[in-house]
């Protein structure tokens, strides 16, 4: 969520020593395809995804603190009530969009509404403006109109409509698995244990 008086999250402390930490939002996209995909040493691919080749501390509290709170900013609404605000936010909400299969609509609707070009903020657009400016898209724009044509109920539709709209649908149906929630790849005691088990393996040479 972004914050017009604070600094989005861009490092971490820990131990009185600063660890910078890439959130840019196609650092942040890589992660959620990561988190829902069944690669192995999921743990080692995060960790060089946000902290790149820095030197870490061999120390699971370094790694279970900072991702819990990288996971807060990626998954943190501005409109959530504090109750429902949790880590298991769907890497999809709702499953509507995908960033990987909608890359095209979001590109082009960036491009037509902020006049902003994507493939050249790479690496330096932060995720919490991009999450920002994602949600401020209107309703005309490509990834909006594709939304709202996932959602539409059929029963809604006029019958001369309906047979074009239900081919519409088809056409822009989301081939995903159901999405795992980031809780459920990156809970907290799992998270614990697997560092952990990583940080044995590193002091080991």
């Amino acid at each position: 969520m972004l914050s017009l008086t604070d600094t989005p999250l861009s490092a971490i402390k820990f131990d009185d020593r600063i660890y910078q930490v890439n959130l840019a939002f196609d650092t942040v996209i890589k992660y959620l395809e990561l988190a829902e995909s069944d690669e192995p040493n999921q743990e080692k691919k995060a960790i060089r995804l946000f902290f790149g080749d820095q030197k870490l501390p061999l120390d699971p509290d370094f790694f279970e603190s900072s991702f819990k709170l990288i996971n807060e900013t990626i998954t943190k609404a501005p409109y959530q009530s504090n109750s429902s605000m949790n880590f298991g936010m769907q890497i999809a909400p709702q499953q509507l969009y995908s960033y990987r299969q909608d890359a095209d609509a979001i590109y082009a609707s960036f491009l037509m509404q902020y006049h902003i070009d994507l493939l050249k903020e790479r690496g330096k657009m932060h995720w919490c403006v991009f999450r920002a400016l994602f949600d401020g898209l209107s309703e005309d724009t490509p990834i909006q109109r594709i939304i709202e044509l996932r959602q539409k109920n059929l029963t809604d539709v006029p019958d001369e409509q309906r047979g074009k709209v239900m081919q519409l649908q088809q056409y822009y149906a989301l081939k995903l698995k159901k999405p795992k929630t980031e809780e459920d790849v990156f809970n907290n005691s799992s998270l614990s244990s697997a560092f952990a088990s990583l940080m044995n393996t590193a002091k080991g040479g």
